[in-house]
């Protein structure tokens, strides 16, 4: 008797140990299934727009830009002469002057969506607010062929190959 009362208690315990090991399978399988159900959910969540609004999404570079109160006495001054190269070229832009991390004055021209920019050493502005004749004359010449090239689609004039004769105080003729 005691033979047939293990063999089928060690039966009995053997299909109990299978059948808590197919039910914890299966609980491990439902719950791989919940978690991919709520990533789902929440993927979707975050694709309907939970993050907030870029108010500046619609804007191009150039319409972002707004004039800044904190500006120097030296940029206030590269703007007035770069606006009056601008005026002098019939141009309608709106115009920032920053300073890079080099103090070199970054002059910003927006015209509707369209953003160029122009770098202004700062060793010209320096000469130039000093009183040196040629400082100034020289910013504006090379703004002003900046311009001309990228508002107006002029090429820059071709520089001659031959040297220039050094020229004498008598006119040469045959």
């Amino acid at each position: 008797m005691s033979s047939k009362f293990l063999t089928y208690w060690s039966l009995t315990f053997a299909i109990l140990a299978i059948w808590l090991f197919s039910i914890l399978v299966a609980l491990a399988d439902v719950k791989d299934e919940l978690l991919a159900k709520v990533q789902k959910q929440w993927a979707a969540r975050a694709r309907t727009g939970i993050r907030p609004a870029d108010p500046l999404a619609s804007l191009s570079v150039a319409e972002t830009l707004r004039p800044r109160p904190d500006a120097t006495e030296s940029q206030e001054w590269v703007k007035r002469v770069v606006a009056d190269v601008a005026q002098g070229l019939g141009l309608r832009v709106r115009i920032l002057v920053l300073q890079d991390s080099m103090d070199h004055y970054l002059v910003h021209f927006a015209e509707g969506k369209r953003l160029v920019t122009y770098r202004v050493d700062k060793a010209w502005v320096a000469d130039a607010r000093a009183g040196k004749a040629e400082g100034e004359s020289r910013i504006r010449r090379a703004v002003e062929q900046y311009l001309r090239q990228e508002f107006l689609g002029e090429k820059p004039p071709a520089q001659s190959q031959a040297p220039t004769p050094p020229s004498s105080g008598a006119p040469r003729g045959s």
